[in-house]
């Protein structure tokens, strides 16, 4: 399968509240775009990815821009997958908050060319910088227990941005340490850095000693109450 420069592949759209991150609770719309150029092995929507799974619609730009600027929702989330796979420049709507997570592996202002696991093969422009910052980005970087690699010229663009915060998902302190590693190595600053607990249940997510571990290092924490309310069901 090809991606066009333009085109535009949707997994699913939906409402719900921001889980994660520096706006945490706010009423959104998600919408989630299809593909993406890793393949984390503990990452909780594979089934925009993994070759086997799931459904997905291509929608023109137009059909996007109306369903933006028609939900009674502020905040629109442009999610994943990967949603920088695609000219995300090209669906913003003036008086809407826009939000966009990406995995940070991408540098958005440069074209991209690109075939990805499932045989998919992906080009598009490069975006206008001019309308992007205006973007809430958060960039979650994907930690060895991922078994992904860091983009470190990827990670320094971001750490450069100031349209940009950081999102990192840990299991244990010494995940930490790696955090710590890349912030200095990228020039993060730590102020736009929120720390997250991996899992899919509640029980995953109350671990007092890690919290007080990601305060010591002088990192945010940022709950997932999407998983603390609903697990990991889809379109919440």
């Amino acid at each position: 399968m090809n991606v066009a420069n333009g085109e535009f592949y949707v997994n699913e759209i939906f409402r719900s509240i921001q889980g994660e991150g520096n706006y945490a609770g706010v009423n959104s719309l998600f919408i989630r775009f299809q593909f993406c150029q890793l393949t984390c092995n503990w990452c909780d929507s594979k089934y925009t990815w993994y070759e086997k799974s799931g459904s997905f619609k291509q929608y023109s730009r137009d059909d996007l821009i109306h369903i933006i600027r028609q939900t009674p929702c502020h905040h629109i989330i442009f999610t994943g997958g990967e949603p920088s796979l695609y000219r995300l420049d090209w669906l913003y709507v003036e008086g809407k908050k826009m939000h966009v997570e990406t995995n940070g592996n991408i540098i958005p202002t440069l074209p991209l060319n690109i075939s990805l696991a499932d045989r998919t093969h992906i080009s598009r422009d490069a975006m206008d910088e001019r309308i992007i910052e205006q973007y809430n980005w958060v960039v979650s970087p994907k930690l060895k227990n991922a078994y992904q690699e860091i983009d470190k010229e990827a990670l320094s663009f971001w750490g450069s941005r100031p349209y940009a915060v950081f999102k990192f998902i840990i299991r244990s302190v010494d995940d930490l340490e790696e955090i710590a590693y890349w912030q200095k190595t990228c020039k993060i600053d730590p102020n736009k850095i929120y720390v997250g607990i991996e899992g899919i249940s509640l029980h995953s997510q109350l671990q007092p000693e890690l919290v007080d571990s990601i305060i010591e290092n002088g990192y945010h924490f940022s709950p997932r109450l999407h998983i603390m309310l609903w697990g990991n069901q889809r379109g919440k």
